[in-house]
């Protein structure tokens, strides 16, 4: 997901990750490389939990605290009076009544299947040609796991190589690729269009870290923090929809 001219969510927010090594710990590694490595360990573990808090709040809802990112369920809310990005549903409506800003969830009860996943993209269509539709679909692995049986047994997939070079294992059906995601809800799942959201992260806030301090008042302990400051941030909400109540 790139993120080019994007203005819609500007609302920054501001992650960060403590690292901290105890005397006492020094102690206990004494030595040049024993110290490095428990330094590493720890730089790591704040990276970590910094990692762990983004990924878990794609999905937040509207109202988040600011360590969280303003997610996709926030996104695709309903609620007219709801702001997204500082503007409602209701503070944008068109001369044929239309809302240029609308968010779009189906609670449809039902069982996933590609039919869902091929309505779930019309009605998210902006238009005809390229990125006119979402291309790319998040669930549960549970929900994943059923349509990598059916596009197996039916030998209609490819593999996704974006998804692979990122890291994921992926699906490619109908120019959508299809992943799971253990952070997404249970019961979700949410069909994007790349062309429309995207992350914007300030220059200095890229996961930077400061400099090593000394605890007050501490045997010398010493700690380091690693900010990460930016949102998610959508250009045009009705180019996504969620879908509750998979099974």
């Amino acid at each position: 997901m790139k993120v080019k001219s994007l203005h819609g969510n500007k609302s920054g927010r501001h992650a960060f990750g403590n690292a901290t090594v105890y005397r006492i710990d020094q102690l206990k590694n004494a030595g040049r490389y024993a110290e490095v490595q428990l330094t590493t360990q720890r730089v790591a573990g704040a990276q970590k939990s910094i990692t762990k808090v983004l990924a878990g709040s794609i999905y937040d809802t509207a109202g988040a605290g600011s360590t969280r990112l303003t997610g996709l369920l926030a996104c695709c809310n309903e609620t007219a009076a709801t702001a997204y990005g500082g503007i409602a549903e209701n503070d944008l409506v068109s001369d044929d009544g239309t809302k240029p800003w609308e968010g779009k969830v189906t609670s449809t009860v039902e069982t996933i299947g590609l039919n869902v996943i091929r309505t779930m993209a019309t009605n998210a269509k902006l238009r005809d040609g390229a990125k006119g539709k979402p291309d790319l679909v998040v669930m549960p692995e549970t929900l994943w796991n059923v349509l990598a049986d059916v596009l197996q047994a039916q030998q209609r997939f490819v593999d996704s190589k974006e998804t692979v070079n990122a890291g994921f294992t992926g699906l490619r059906f109908e120019g959508k690729d299809l992943f799971p995601d253990d952070y997404c809800p249970s019961g979700y799942a949410f069909a994007l269009n790349s062309a429309h959201i995207g992350f914007a992260v300030h220059q200095e806030g890229n996961f930077m870290r400061t400099k090593w301090k000394v605890i007050p008042d501490s045997p010398e302990d010493k700690t380091m923090k690693i900010y990460w400051d930016g949102n998610m941030v959508v250009n045009n909400r009705k180019a996504h929809i969620a879908h509750s109540n998979l099974s």
